[in-house]
């Protein structure tokens, strides 16, 4: 199970943040732990018996002690993953690489609440090997080497694998980031599309080939040469791929 904490000094804000998270988890009938800390010190108390995963807090830029009792949250769990919330007039911490995975959230909507901790539950599970994706009702994983590509329509992602295909609510773009964190190749060829490149068996100026025979157009140069570059110097493709066609 998932360990969420949630640590704010306003008892108000603490319970809204906590609520609208266990709200979206519920609704996606999705078990998570949750844990709630009034300061740094408290949750500074229980950090080597009960380690988050996914921690909430408001830090500021000068907070030296909440970033102090981070850092030691993530020596005891790695995978630990930040989601700073901040008022409107608030400005945003110093960027900090120890920290990281850091989310800032724009503001504390539940639009954003709900984004950020779906984004950070999907990493959590995620490994260098797998992707994960929901479909009510439950989360769903696959090894990156069965994708054969990711395609967008509007908010809705469709991921085609060896196996299966299936539509998931997650912008391109997203996706995109996770899977530069993991042991895998994909390129952009189009705004919608994202091909595995150990699937494609044959390209030219428009389209890309798969080794199933299914063809993906190539919507820009700035794609297809980014591509060919790419390409011409990936050892593990089949020898002598060149950017040409067999009817």
């Amino acid at each position: 199970m998932i360990n969420f904490a949630f640590c704010y000094e306003c008892n108000e804000q603490l319970e809204f943040v906590k609520n609208e998270i266990l709200k979206y988890f519920r609704q996606r009938e999705v078990e998570i732990a949750v844990m709630c800390y009034h300061n740094a010190y408290e949750l500074q108390r229980c950090i080597e018996c009960n380690c988050p995963d996914i921690l909430f807090y408001n830090m500021e830029r000068n907070d030296s002690l909440m970033r102090n009792t981070v850092l030691k949250a993530k020596q005891e769990n790695q995978r630990l993953i930040s989601i700073i919330t901040r008022g409107e007039d608030d400005l945003p911490p110093a960027e900090d690489v120890l920290l990281e995975p850091m989310y800032i959230l724009p503001d504390q909507s539940r639009k954003y609440l709900w984004t950020y901790a779906a984004l950070a539950y999907e990493t959590i599970l995620d490994d260098s090997d797998s992707f994960s994706y929901y479909v009510r009702p439950e989360y769903f994983h696959i090894p990156v080497n069965e994708i054969r590509y990711f395609a967008s329509e509007g908010r809705r992602t469709h991921v085609v694998s060896a196996n299966r295909r299936d539509t998931f609510y997650q912008k391109l773009d997203a996706v995109e980031t996770l899977l530069s964190q993991k042991n895998c190749q994909f390129l952009r060829i189009h705004k919608s599309y994202l091909v595995n490149v150990s699937c494609i068996s044959g390209y030219s100026r428009d389209y890309v080939k798969l080794s199933t025979g299914e063809r993906l157009r190539i919507s820009k140069y700035e794609y297809y040469k980014s591509l060919n570059d790419h390409l011409q110097d990936f050892k593990n493709l089949k020898a002598g791929l060149r950017p040409q066609y067999a009817e």
